[in-house]
């Protein structure tokens, strides 16, 4: 529900920064700026572009202060604050038959069950909205602002198949609703969730090119498989793509790809790793995926990783970095890349052959094993493989930071790194997604 009074809580105030020098904290709440109260950090950055603020802020002990700035145009606050909408999130009103958060079990914490599908966040942070939601005020403000990138779940252009797909009547406007945002002179990414006899084949032929139509409006466009989980119980029967029909839709991706390529000098359609996993079938090289703008929807992550992966061993090597001493590690990922690492485990041994690196794929008891991402494994599952796997004296783990959610720094079961750190007799380093950082941290090199 969103607040009617709505305020910026500050998180953190930048050093020698005009708020710091105003004195303001974080904890402290920003009321209005210039008399208007700021329902999101869009409204905010356009305030404080202003030379002239009046600030007024609600202290933590409840004092009630007001500040009088001057400053040049393009010189910020230094504010940053806990949320990036500040008046609440706007709802998902959908009924989506293949909703993750339908099928998170219960108990966790209460944020991982927010339904959101706010056009704000969409331009401020890249989630995907679906369009269904949107008041006309909403549409006036993207027109107005000319709020560009969005992101957008279509999933299928045919209007039965989407309403049937999301569960709202106002699901089919969506070319209605795209061909509005080309008019404004929006760009927008797009992405599709497929679903098995639902939406891929023909469906998905038809939603490529109508959305390919779009095209310099159109960015990029996303083909992910969908995400299921054993707690579907009451949920419409889905089930996951078998090898064959990945590489039907891989087919069609790829023949959409040339068409595209030859036409606008872009692929413009990507599909996620999860199909190439699920297929069975080599990547493509990394150039093919362009600018890799959907490596937040899974598109391009493994090809880059492994880039890096093999460049940063052919430097070391051609360096002389040979003095790695002998290392114990054990990476931990999901069941879905063990292959991968396999891979990169060969790399490794050709030109590092005293570094031994042992594979931990673990099986998702949480969400059930038919979910082998890395990125949704669990702190209680990794105890219990970890428990079921005998590991040499002196073993370092490595710990995708991809398992771990920001801000609390947790697992999806609740579960801390200290927590996991505590209960084995291991050292733990959390790496990002970065195949050079692993590479010297293989080699003991993460400070060069």
């Amino acid at each position: 529900m969103r607040r009617e009074k709505p305020v910026a809580v500050v998180a953190a105030v930048a050093p020698h920064s005009l708020a710091s020098r105003l004195g303001l904290q974080p904890g402290d709440r920003i009321v209005k700026i210039n008399g208007k109260r700021i329902p999101d950090l869009i409204t905010y950055q356009m305030e404080e572009a202003q030379e002239h603020l009046v600030l007024e802020v609600e202290k933590e002990n409840g004092e009630y202060w007001e500040y009088e700035v001057e400053k040049a145009e393009s010189e910020g606050l230094g504010l940053s604050f806990t949320a990036a909408v500040f008046d609440g999130i706007k709802p998902c009103r959908n009924r989506c038959l293949f909703c993750f958060v339908d099928q998170m079990p219960p108990g966790l914490r209460p944020s991982l069950y927010i339904k959101d599908d706010d056009y704000r966040l969409s331009f401020l942070q890249g989630s995907y909205i679906t369009l269904t939601n949107l008041s006309d005020a909403d549409w006036q403000r993207i027109q107005e602002l000319r709020l560009s990138p969005l992101y957008i779940s279509v999933h299928a252009t045919d209007p039965e198949i989407r309403v049937r797909l999301l569960g709202h009547r106002r699901a089919g406007e969506i070319l209605a609703h795209l061909r509005q945002l080309a008019a404004w002179g929006c760009h927008f990414h797009a992405q599709a969730v497929l679903c098995p006899g639902i939406n891929d084949g023909p469906i998905l032929e038809k939603t490529i090119a109508d959305l390919g139509a779009f095209w310099p409006h159109l960015q990029t466009l996303a083909i992910v498989p969908v995400g299921l989980t054993r707690h579907r119980t009451g949920l419409t029967p889905l089930r996951l793509f078998t090898r064959e029909e990945a590489r039907a839709v891989l087919k069609l991706v790829h023949r959409a790809q040339e068409r595209f390529l030859s036409a606008y000098g872009s692929r413009l359609v990507f599909a996620a790793d999860e199909f190439y996993l699920q297929a069975e079938q080599e990547f493509p090289p990394l150039e093919a995926y362009e600018d890799l703008l959907q490596l937040e929807n899974g598109v391009g992550l493994w090809p880059l990783f492994k880039t890096e992966f093999q460049q940063t061993l052919t430097k070391l090597a051609g360096e002389g970095q040979r003095r790695g001493k002998a290392g114990h590690f054990t990476v931990i990922t999901g069941t879905g890349a063990v292959g991968l690492w396999t891979e990169l485990r060969r790399m490794l041994t050709e030109v590092f052959p005293r570094i031994e690196l042992a594979i931990l794929p673990v099986t998702n008891h949480f969400f059930g094993p038919e979910v082998t991402v890395t990125g949704l494994v669990t702190g209680g599952d990794i105890r219990r493989a970890l428990a079921e796997t005998p590991l040499k004296p002196g073993t370092s783990l490595l710990l995708p930071q991809v398992m771990l959610r920001r801000p609390e720094n947790d697992f999806l079961d609740g579960m801390t790194v200290d927590e996991l750190r505590a209960r084995v007799p291991h050292p733990v380093k959390v790496l990002p997604v970065s195949g050079e950082v692993v590479v010297k941290t293989l080699l003991g090199l993460e400070d060069d």
